[in-house]
């Protein structure tokens, strides 16, 4: 299999039984990797490989070698030709050794094989020659299994014992005094492999500790946030597969925890945005994790809350997370959906400074695989799991690889907003391995192969559903049974000992107190289940809050959250026609009560009656034992929750009555009502004042929790009555009671009809109290800021101290709901009334008070930074000051100012149109000589490239720059495709010829719309499913083509903005300036050959030769290869709505007219 391996061969020349194993191309590529690695790496650590990537390696080898031996090859022959794939294995089965005695039987285990005497002794002798020929080193003296477990670095065993023992000498030492005293210590412990190699190779060891020391150092300095933290700054910078068994030993259990073996630890708090599946409303979502929130510059501190900006597909998003009930540091976690497939997402947390950059769809291996918890295992190759969630396009086949079979699919469901994908629930109990394999695609285990392996991994169980709607102070659901722990086969094929250790549960990242001493399980070879919660040890019920652990032989560690009362029994009533749900009334909602049993073993509830009224959204209570147990719990009733789209501001979940205006429904929009499951014959009534129904509309199911209907008909209706109301009405499936309820109350009466600010303080005129409103309130001089919530408004209502003198106020009346978070729109509504006071917002950074200044006219010039650019594009413009003031900042640093636009929350669609007509697009992005690179930027894909074309533009000018260039390509490559690095190489864009509109296509837009669904399905079907390179054939064909779809728009466009004759000035001047840029831009037009461009219902078809002319034009200019031109300014507005239309189709031109003219301008170098 390699030059290495040419010992024990058959008389064939091969010691392979079965030339026909789909796994024979994966072991030899996989040999030859590894040679070429370990050559470059005699360290087996500083290879660089992961635990993740050496379990795979181990899976397949292991699958390869037993089906090469059950067809009659010679197991001794086989490794002797696999050096580096045999080293690699059981260097990884030696950092997980349990028994030393054993190691070699436990390997053949492990790999799938039956242990045989003979095997175990030929392997143990043939393991230095191994090492050897694979390019590792073995220091002298050290017997096989020593040699294996020094070149694992840190044995998993021994990670916790060294981190005990660092804990222990670090106390008062400097770093290189207490290691020395670890090396000491070390070498007399019962660390052994450890102290093997502080006796044999004392400089790998120290290396390693000071690794370690300094990762310890790291973790101790960030507390709360070194998992997130960039750590390539460490040094030195331990192995990554030393790296990553620290880091998961103090992931659990921070620097100090005693008796490390047993103790349970710490429940650590999510601090990175992940993706998660949603299969309950069949969404991707993106979870934005708990962060600590800010009270500065947002009011009071019951306002404080974490600010979001979240980027996908190059729209930027603004969302605002709080504190949930009882947290007073970190505010709630929330799930976002991921509308549409996209390659990646920027997530920024405004409020702590941090950027991070989630992968979404990858082109080259187009899946997502979730965890039945939802948890996202796509960026693993071994699989642990005997259930998967795995969302791909539905065109492809899931197969497992090793036996060539597909894969066994328990259920689909669609993913909304995935066009062309869906979410198969697999089983993964009996398969090896998974690889998503598309339409022309064939199963290979050559790429993109998983390995599988349930083996590997504990599950936990909950027998029984927990206690409906009561939950523990820490949020954890309540349950009546024990947790079971279900144990798969061992790996060892032998009976194992494992440990189980419960404590207390004190919330997330508190220190937890260990309730019992460890209890040894005994888990047969075959596997098994255990209670956790043994209901025969005790007397009395379990009852309390706990953090369970289980601990391996091999120091695997699988760690459960779980809240019991044994035997508890909660049967929640709710006093109102609808027994499933609360619903409005009595000012609030319908009261509820829950009466709590107990099984045979008693406890005491405090208090004994549990009842929630109908102003509150929950209520405690306790339950003890005789023994002293306590658990606080909250028992909250589910309420009936819905959204109506409003035009003054944008759909918001409420569970309280809704008061608005009769013209402020969106017809546009829709109504939408949750509850906790299915309802029968869901529909809405508008009634008018007389209380006579006057439409009906039925609601569909939108998802599993979810009802909806089009508003349309329901706003027309109201819109011409004085006042009226909106009722929901529905069968009631857990009593089948027929229930109407009131969402909503309309009236031609306004909240209010004026306010003015006197004493600090607002004064309303005839403010409508009964109505239970609240008000958001913004600073005109800062509308970037967020508005201030005003809980409770009555006619004389105090202003927040930061709003009193800070300029004009913008205050927006609604209907407050005390059981539901509204989160204040980003923008005024149009109902909301303006309030004049002096000044300007003060309570704010001090470059964006300045910026408020500006804006008060309080100062002339508005700050330039680059802070603030993505806020002079969210807000400027409304007046031609500001206009112009927002021009001279773009000149001055326009490489800055396309950055702040991708950072703005001008919608993707929009950003090209605003680049044009800033006049920025005429500018060079060109990064100046000696100017500081900057991080790449994610949020926008099209700006990213033109950013990174700007590098590649600064490092042409610079004679010494050529192995920056072809870094700098690299990157391109990777995010542009590999089109646009060639455009930029030899000057032209290939994608001219393909990409482009001809007399075909102008001929199937003369015919009717059915042939012409047709005929456009056959040809892009599939063209969008999967997002990769914008710069790619297929891309710029749907871009080109987009323009079909929007013939309508393009001919009205083209036709009366007069855009055509300023392109035809232009493709002159370009003839006389360049002529392979010329020759370039006329590559559409000539493609039209045999089309009448001037019937005006063909002018659509114009569109992509205008788009060209015009992004040549501009970016020759912007690089000095052509004269600033009054034609192109005077075509800016129509060039920019022509933007605003096909945007896909802009920017793709752009880019490419970028990229030839950055070669034209280095060819005249």
């Amino acid at each position: 299999m390699t030059d290495h391996g040419t010992g024990a061969q058959t008389g064939a020349g091969t010691p392979f039984a079965d030339m026909t194993d789909s796994l024979l191309g994966w072991a030899s590529q996989g040999e030859l990797w590894l040679i070429e690695r370990l050559a470059q790496h005699p360290y087996f650590p500083e290879a660089g490989l992961s635990s993740d990537e050496l379990e795979r390696c181990d899976r397949l080898f292991g699958l390869f070698l037993s089906r090469q031996v059950a067809a009659g090859a010679d197991l001794p022959a086989l490794w002797d030709v696999t050096p580096a794939m045999t080293s690699a294995t059981l260097i990884f089965r030696a950092s997980r050794l349990m028994d030393r005695g054993d190691f070699y039987t436990e390997y053949f285990a492990g790999l799938g094989l039956r242990p045989a005497e003979d095997w175990a002794a030929a392997l143990e002798q043939a393991v230095p020659t191994l090492l050897s020929r694979a390019g590792l080193e073995t220091p002298e003296g050290l017997s096989s299994v020593d040699a294996l477990c020094y070149h694992a670095g840190v044995i998993h065993s021994e990670v916790a014992g060294l981190l005990e023992l660092l804990d222990g000498l670090g106390e008062g030492k400097e770093s290189e005094a207490a290691e020395s005293a670890a090396r000491e210590t070390i070498a007399g412990s019962e660390l052994t492999s450890l102290a093997v190699m502080a006796e044999q190779a004392p400089q790998r060891l120290e290396r390693l500790l000071s690794g370690v020391q300094a990762l310890r150092a790291f973790s101790t300095e960030h507390p709360t946030s070194w998992l997130d933290r960039d750590r390539l700054h460490l040094e030195p910078a331990l192995p990554r597969l030393v790296d990553e068994a620290v880091v998961a030993e103090l992931r659990e259990r921070p620097v100090g925890t005693p008796e490390r073996a047993t103790a349970v630890g710490v429940a650590p708090r999510e601090v990175r945005p992940r993706l998660v599946l949603d299969t309950q409303r069949g969404r991707v979502c993106l979870r934005l994790p708990e962060q600590r929130v800010a009270t500065e510059y947002v009011g009071e501190g019951a306002h404080a809350e974490v600010s979001w900006r979240v980027s996908l597909a190059g729209t930027t998003r603004i969302f605002r997370t709080g504190r949930p009930w009882g947290e007073p540091t970190y505010a709630e976690a929330l799930d976002v959906a991921v509308e549409s497939q996209v390659r990646e997402a920027t997530v920024l947390d405004t409020t702590n400074g941090i950027t991070w950059v989630v992968p979404v769809v990858d082109s080259e291996d187009p899946v997502l695989i979730f965890a039945a918890n939802g948890q996202n295992l796509t960026d693993k190759v071994s699989l642990h799991h005997s259930e998967l969630f795995v969302v791909v396009p539905d065109d492809a086949q899931l197969m497992d690889a090793v036996s060539g079979q597909q894969v066994p699919v328990l259920g689909t469901q669609p993913i909304l907003g995935w066009s062309g994908w869906e979410c198969r629930r697999v089983d993964a109990a009996s398969i090896a391995s998974l690889q998503v394999v598309r339409v022309g695609q064939a199963p290979s285990a050559m790429s993109h192969l998983r390995s599988v392996d349930p083996r590997q991994r504990v599950r936990f169980v909950h027998p029984v559903e927990p206690v409906p709607h009561v939950r523990t102070l820490n949020r954890l659901p309540v349950h009546a049974e024990s947790l079971v722990a279900d144990f798969p086969a061992t790996v060892s094929g032998r009976e194992e000992i494992w440990y189980l250790s419960i404590s207390a549960y004190s919330g997330v990242g508190e220190p937890a107190e260990e309730i019992a001493e460890p209890e040894p399980l005994e888990v047969p070879a075959e596997g098994g289940a255990f209670q956790i919660f043994d209901p025969e040890a005790y007397d009395a019920p379990w009852v309390g809050e706990y953090l369970v652990r289980l601990r391996g032989p091999r120091n695997e560690s699988f760690r459960h959250r779980y809240a019991i009362v044994e035997g508890m029994v909660g049967e929640p009533t709710i006093d109102a026609a609808s027994r499933s749900v609360r619903i409005p009334a009595q000012g609030g909602l319908s009261p509820a009560t829950l009466a709590v049993g107990h099984g045979e073993k008693e406890f005491s509830v405090s208090p004994r009656r549990i009842a929630v009224s109908s102003q509150e959204a929950g209520a405690d209570f306790v339950v003890s034992t005789d023994e002293g147990d306590s658990l606080p719990l909250r028992f909250s009733p589910p309420a009936l929750s819905f959204e109506l789209g409003t035009t003054t501001y944008q759909p918001m979940w409420r569970t309280s009555r809704l008061y608005l205006g009769t013209r402020h429904i969106d017809p546009a929009g829709r109504i939408r009502v949750r509850a906790t499951g299915e309802l029968g014959n869901p529909r809405v009534s508008v009634r008018n004042q007389h209380g006579s129904p006057v439409r009906t509309v039925a609601l569909k199911a939108e998802d599993a929790v979810t009802y909806s209907a089009p508003a349309e008909a329901i706003a027309q209706t109201v819109a011409v009555m004085p006042e009226g109301r909106l009722e929901f009405e529905w069968t009631d499936t857990s009593s089948n009671n027929r229930v109407s309820v009131t969402l909503a109350v309309m009236s031609s009466t306004p909240h209010a009809t004026a306010v003015r600010v006197e004493e600090g303080a607002l004064h309303f005129d005839d403010l409508m109290e009964s109505r239970n409103l609240a008000a958001w309130v913004w600073p005109a001089t800062a509308p970037w800021s967020v508005a201030r919530h005003l809980r409770e408004v009555t006619e004389v209502t105090p202003l927040p101290e930061s709003l009193i003198d800070a300029g004009d106020l913008i205050v927006q009346l609604y209907a407050g709901d005390p059981f539901s978070a509204l989160r204040a729109p980003q923008h005024p509504g149009a109902t909301a009334l303006r309030v004049e006071q002096p000044g300007y917002l003060k309570d704010q950074p001090e470059e964006l008070t300045q910026l408020s200044a500006f804006l008060s006219e309080a100062e002339e010039t508005p700050p330039a930074s680059e802070q603030v650019l993505p806020v002079i594009w969210d807000h400027f413009g409304a007046t031609s000051r500001e206009r112009d003031v927002a021009h001279t900042i773009f000149e001055e640093s326009p490489r800055a100012a396309l950055r702040g636009l991708s950072g703005s929350l001008v919608p993707a669609h929009l950003q090209p149109g605003r680049m044009i007509v800033t006049g920025l697009v005429n500018h060079s992005f060109n990064l100046a000589d000696g100017a500081p690179g900057r991080e790449e930027d994610h949020r926008s894909p099209w700006i990213t490239i033109m950013l990174q074309l700007g590098e590649v533009g600064g490092a042409l000018g610079r004679a010494e720059g050529t192995k920056e260039l072809k870094a700098l390509l690299a990157e391109l490559k990777k995010t542009a495709g590999p089109t646009l690095v060639n455009t930029l190489l030899t000057g032209r864009d290939s994608t001219l010829d393909s990409a482009c509109i001809d007399a075909s296509t102008v001929r199937i837009a003369h015919m009717d719309s059915a042939q012409q669904e047709q005929l456009m399905s056959m040809f892009f079907a599939n063209a969008d499913i999967v997002p990769g390179p914008i710069m790619e054939d297929g891309p710029r064909l749907m871009a080109v083509f987009e323009t079909f779809r929007k013939r309508e728009e393009l001919n009205r466009l083209l036709t009366s903005e007069g855009l055509v004759k300023p392109a035809v000035s232009l493709l002159r001047a370009l003839r006389s300036t360049h002529r392979a840029l010329y020759s370039a831009a006329r590559v559409r037009f000539d493609k039209l050959d045999g089309v009448n461009t001037e019937d005006k219902d063909n002018a659509w078809a114009l569109a992509p030769v205008v788009s060209l002319v015009f992004a040549l034009s501009a970016r020759m200019h912007a690089h000095g290869l052509m004269g600033k031109s009054k034609t192109l300014d005077a075509a800016a507005q129509g060039w920019s709505q022509l933007a605003d239309v096909v945007p896909d189709l802009v920017t793709g031109d752009v880019i490419s007219a970028e990229a030839m003219a950055l070669a034209a301008s280095a060819a005249r170098r």
